[in-house]
């Protein structure tokens, strides 16, 4: 039994990006390892953050278990991959042993390092579609531009304004207060309502027309693609059904 955690890290202007640790043998992984004897999943997934990515107290959440007889060439190794999300504004001190590398560019990454990836991206974006800033990267209070950039992001594509706040306002709770941003008026900020919290437990829900079972199509080594038409709901979509009448105050 294994650990793999894919550490995924939404830089501004810059795109979605993962961490990769290199292992004694020269070549970059995710930060994973073999289960200790009595060692829980939760004990061995911070024991390697801390260990092999130089990160502490740290809450990742359980990704997929990934159970292919031949997917480890040391035998059936039965890995629990977990998903942890940081903040794109620290410095995280890439050297020699670790760096961040858009997700995009992987491709150094074993195959079923690789399948862990595409996964931890496909969670992510799923989440940001119906939750805001579910992993409370920016803080407390945001404005509805601060909210936007982060979720454009994280899904790397550009998100059209008046579709996106019409999905997030009813998510949200003004605080009466507003920020600075530029040359402009200050702008509304906002938080979460309290009952909004993070699901763990969403399904992986494929995306019509994707390929590979819904995880976004970049290059894969060995993974079998099909084309899936499968609809999904409007809170996969990102296609809000409730009007409001705020203004723009992004």
């Amino acid at each position: 039994m294994a650990v793999d955690t894919a550490v995924l890290c939404p830089v501004a202007r810059r795109g979605l990006h993962v961490l990769l640790i290199r292992a004694q043998d020269g070549q970059w992984q995710l930060p994973g390892s073999i289960l200790r004897p009595q060692e829980r999943l939760a004990e061995a997934v911070a024991r390697c953050l801390r260990e092999k990515a130089r990160l502490i107290d740290r809450s990742p959440i359980q990704l997929h278990v990934f159970d292919q007889p031949d997917r480890d060439d040391r035998g059936w190794v039965i890995s629990v991959a977990h998903l942890d999300v940081l903040d794109g504004t620290g410095d995280f001190g890439a050297d020699e042993r670790r760096k961040m590398v858009p997700v995009t560019e992987v491709t150094e990454l074993s195959a079923e390092h690789q399948e862990i990836v595409r996964v931890a991206v496909h969670r992510l974006r799923s989440l940001h579609e119906r939750t805001p800033d579910p992993f409370g990267l920016l803080g407390p209070e945001f404005s509805l531009r601060q909210l936007r950039t982060l979720h454009e992001t994280v899904a790397g594509v550009e998100l059209q304004s008046d579709t996106f706040r019409r999905t997030m306002l009813p998510l949200l709770e003004p605080t009466g207060r507003a920020v600075t941003q530029g040359r402009g008026r200050p702008a509304q900020t906002f938080a979460r309502r309290a009952e909004i919290a993070l699901d763990t437990d969403s399904p992986i829900l494929p995306v019509p027309g994707a390929e590979w079972a819904g995880v976004h199509d970049w290059p894969t080594p060995t993974a079998a693609r099909v084309t899936v038409e499968s609809a999904v709901g409007a809170a996969d979509t990102g296609v809000g059904a409730v009007e409001s009448g705020v203004g723009d105050g992004d």
